[in-house]
């Protein structure tokens, strides 16, 4: 198993679930294949393959941390285990399709207990179970050259993090993709262990959040305002 270690990331060219075993984790953040036919490079996005992911990856790494925030995307929603609350990420656009006409919300769940405390902010977020994003700022960006077939804004990943971590914690995301969740940790001050099979979204990995890695932190957290204003999502993403 090849392994990859830049500043507090360490990451692991294997399956996710020979490395839970291995990550001592906070929390875990991550984003599965949705089982809806999308096209990886060394994945087929089957409702069959993703039930093998939940019983043999998700389960396991939701039962190790006892903390997890997963984005499953709408359509299999009902596959997960029951979580402690689940929000919802939100946005105003028109450019992604659900069953019943526009898709204009993503479910969030989530397991274990609650960082934050009391009602306010958290992190420099306000303490919602909703993110929303309104404008034209959290755009997906390819980052990783379009090597990769859906990969989340890094903005939505940071307020993500941010909301249901604390600076120090250690993220695990055991379906790393490209390393959006990575680079989120690192310009947020978490660690972060990741898993990626496949090579090719790897590599991409490493050079992004070893770049994240070479350059300054501008703030302890994001100054976002506690407003419904924000960024913006355009399309699904994984």
């Amino acid at each position: 198993m090849r392994v990859e270690t830049f500043g507090d990331c360490t990451l692991y060219l294997g399956d996710g679930r020979e490395v839970i075993a291995l990550a001592e984790a906070d929390v875990v953040v991550t984003d599965p294949p949705y089982g809806i036919g999308f096209e990886y490079a060394s994945y087929d996005d089957t409702e069959c393959n993703l039930d093998a992911l939940l019983s043999e990856l998700i389960r396991p790494a939701i039962e190790k941390c006892g903390r997890a925030i997963i984005t499953p995307g709408n359509t299999n929603l009902h596959k997960y285990p029951m979580p402690a609350w689940t929000g919802a990420w939100t946005w105003d656009t028109t450019t992604a399709r659900g069953f019943y006409g526009w898709s204009q919300w993503q479910p969030i769940l989530i397991y274990g207990a609650d960082p934050a405390s009391g009602f306010g902010h958290h992190n420099g977020f306000l303490r919602s179970d909703r993110i929303h994003f309104s404008g034209g700022q959290a755009d997906i960006v390819k980052a990783d050259g379009g090597c990769h077939t859906c990969p989340k804004p890094v903005t939505f990943m940071k307020r993500l993090v941010g909301r249901f971590s604390n600076e120090g914690e250690t993220v695990f995301d055991p379906l790393m993709g490209s390393g959006t969740t990575g680079v989120a940790c690192v310009n947020l001050g978490r660690k972060f262990i990741g898993a990626e099979i496949e090579e090719a979204y790897f590599d991409i990995a490493c050079r992004r959040i070893e770049q994240a890695c070479s350059q300054p932190r501008l703030f302890d957290e994001p100054r976002v305002k506690p407003s419904h204003a924000g960024d913006f999502f355009k399309g699904e993403a994984a």
